[in-house]
Formats: structure tokens, C-alpha cells, sequence
């Protein structure tokens, strides 16, 4: 069965700016390992960070592309694409032309567990948005089998509804829900203040 839903609950823009401004190493250890993606899943260009609520998509097939090339068509500004590839890297589920529409969607970013190709263009060349992903592949097969647009998905090791907050940088990718966003911001503040104040003293 396939679903495709065109909207679904985001977390406020204020939430979202607070998630925004926190590491994401001291985020994933409020967060725990289970809201963190696997360590293989890394950006194109290690400068690169993204923050914002999740679009997932979920292809019928790992290497069919179809929903992939749907999901902007439906993203709203901020969100973060993310795609459910199994984890498979031997074929790309996401390249230049996905990536184009998805930056005039207004997307902060892409995830895929999976592979992207034109990495080096899109990562130096022609940047458009941050693109996360498992794996560099240079082939790409059809576009053809339907899936479904906004459902659970499986991304990294993690479960990921639509609306959970999506942050990543060169560390890796954290995924919170957005009714403990608020607990982990309050206490990753905290651990930050404890650091400062430590580093202050010059405290090991």
C-alpha cells in the first residue's frame, strides 16, 4: 500500500532555531544512540550543517528513484528530505537534478541512506543543499514503482516520523522528536555552559 501525504504536524520555527543552534555530538548524547543515525551516513562537504523537520520518503524499491524526484514537488521551505534506501550503496537513489529541485523547494537538506551520484559537483562545483548520505555511487537505474511520501521511515539505524527535527554536521545526523526537543536543548545548553565554565578554569 502507498501513501502519499502532502502535510503532516512540523515543530515550530522557534523550536526549530533552538535545535538549530546546538552541537551535534552533545545533542546525540542527550538524544541517546537510538536517535542517531548510523556514522556512515556523513555530508558531501564536511562544512556542511542542516537542521529542520524530516520529509521522509520511502521508495517501493531501495534503487527506484520515482518518490525521490515526487518529494519536492511537496516540500515546504526548511524541511529536511529524508530517504529510506535500506542502507544499500551500490546504486545512487539521489543526484543533481533531485538535488536542484529539492534547493528550489526551499529544502535545508537531504539525507539518504543510500548513495547520491554527482558528488563532486554538487559538493564544490555547483552547491545547491546540504546532501547527507551513506554512500558515493555512480550509476543510477530507473524511475518507475511507487512508495509512499511521509510515513515512517528507516533511516540510519533510526526510526524516522515526518516533523521529527533533523540535525547534522560533520559529526553525523541526530534525530529528535519534537516533544523531547525541548528537554534536550534545555539540557545541552546546560552541558555547554558546564564546558565553558570548565574551560574557564582551565578544568581538564
Amino acid at each position: 500500500m502507498h501513501e502519499i501525504n502532502k502535510t503532516f504536524e512540523r515543530p515550530s520555527a522557534d523550536l526549530i532555531e533552538q535545535v538549530a543552534q546546538q552541537h551535534v555530538g552533545v545533542a546525540g548524547f542527550e538524544a541517546g544512540p537510538r536517535h542517531v543515525v548510523h556514522p556512515d551516513i556523513k555530508p558531501l562537504h564536511p562544512k556542511w550543517r542542516i537542521c529542520g523537520p524530516a520529509f521522509t520518503v520511502c521508495p517501493k524499491y531501495w534503487d527506484d528513484r520515482l518518490m525521490g524526484e515526487l518529494a519536492p514537488k511537496f516540500v515546504q521551505p526548511g524541511d529536511v528530505i529524508v530517504v529510506d534506501a535500506g542502507g544499500h550503496t551500490e546504486v545512487a537513489v539521489w543526484g543533481m537534478s533531485m538535488t536542484i529541485s529539492a534547493k528550489l523547494a526551499g529544502a535545508n537538506g537531504v539525507v539518504i541512506d543510500g548513495s547520491v551520484m554527482n558528488a563532486a559537483l554538487l559538493a564544490d562545483e555547483r552547491p545547491q543543499v546540504p546532501v547527507f548520505s551513506r554512500g558515493i555511487a555512480p550509476v543510477a537505474k530507473g524511475s518507475e514503482h511507487p512508495g509512499s511520501l511521509n510515513v515512517p521511515v528507516i533511516c540510519g539505524g533510526v526510526i524516522v516520523y515526518p516533523g521529527d527535527i533533523i540535525l547534522g554536521d560533520v559529526d553525523g545526523v541526530v534525530v529528535l522528536r519534537p516533544d523531547m526537543a525541548e528537554r534536550i536543548v534545555t539540557n545541552a545548553k546546560a552541558h555547554d555552559a558546564r564546558s565553558r565554565e570548565a574551560n574557564a578554569k582551565q578544568v581538564p
